[in-house]
């Protein structure tokens, strides 16, 4: 039975791994700046962007500690929030691998998020853990993020998921796509493939708990093995809701409303295969985006 210590675990991906956690006979507690009493699990106070302190003895006793903490990509990036961006995750990552080094009793298991902005713009290339990092503003945050969890005590295993486009019913990617399919919008791409690497939540938590399970270690992209193009996704997400999508919002306008974000989050793209977990034989439960659409839409309704 695992008892894992989740930082972000009120998030989008934190409430799924909890669940799923709890439901295979593990026990949680969250690493949290707010203390919410309808969350069913105990709760630590820790802000890691005010002092950040985190006394070694409260992180003792967990076998798995899970870090999921960053602020959102899905506001307008303005210069401020960019540094917001990196310091949620960096800092946050300093602090606990700190706090980890210095504790007596460690976790058997360092789990620290990253995300397939590693990889940069790629496009049409197809990448997978393989492959070399990119060089622009996401794929240098995803570097940083992942050198500050390596200095963690190498008897600590570490476990570098890279998360994809992440769809649920209740938050990540699809909420919003949501909103603009029932609009009637979607994106001119401009000649640009805009492919999206996407994974179910669930398939996204349970492949945590795979790869924990089976004691793996180092980077895997934590991603469907069937990626595809903006604009198809949008044309399905739209057949499925039986509407018609009949405004295309160029860059310039979504620029306008995300700022530098859209350019990552709806006009750029990466075309990643999850090398790694196959070879594993991790099994997909939605493997297909049509299948998975159905499921979290009816799920929303």
């Amino acid at each position: 039975m695992v008892n894992a210590l989740i930082a972000g675990g009120s998030g989008f991906i934190g409430r799924h791994l909890s669940r799923k956690i709890k439901e295979s006979g593990g026990e949680v507690a969250l690493l949290t700046r707010k203390t919410n009493p309808s969350i069913p699990y105990k709760q630590i106070d820790w802000d890691p962007n005010g002092d950040g302190s985190l006394l070694e003895k409260e992180i003792e006793g967990y076998d798995l500690i899970v870090n999921l903490s960053g602020a959102g990509i899905d506001k307008k990036w303005s210069d401020p929030y960019k540094k917001e961006l990196v310091d949620s995750r960096v800092r946050s990552t300093a602090l606990l691998v700190k706090a980890i080094n210095s504790a007596s009793k460690k976790p058997a298991y360092l789990v620290n998020a990253s995300a397939i902005g590693y990889y940069g713009d790629v496009e049409d290339s197809p990448v997978d853990e393989k492959s070399k990092p990119g060089d622009d503003f996401l794929a240098n945050l995803c570097v940083s993020w992942e050198d500050e969890a390596k200095k963690v005590d190498k008897n600590v295993k570490l476990l570098l998921p890279r998360f994809g486009v992440i769809l649920g019913s209740d938050g990540g990617a699809l909420p919003q796509l949501l909103r603009g399919a029932r609009s009637g919008m979607t994106f001119n791409l401009k000649g640009k493939a805009g492919w999206k690497s996407w994974i179910h939540v669930d398939d996204a938590v349970t492949s945590i708990i795979f790869m924990t399970q089976r004691g793996f270690e180092g980077a895997y992209d934590v991603v469907s093995p069937n990626p595809l193009r903006m604009e198809g996704l949008m044309t399905l997400i739209a057949g499925e809701i039986g509407k018609k999508l009949r405004i295309k919002i160029g860059p310039s306008m979504a620029n306008l409303v995300l700022g530098e974000g859209s350019k990552y989050s709806v006009f750029g793209g990466q075309k990643v295969l999850p090398t790694r977990l196959l070879d594993l034989g991790f099994n997909f439960k939605y493997p297909d985006i049509q299948e998975t659409l159905r499921d979290l839409i009816q799920e929303s309704n």
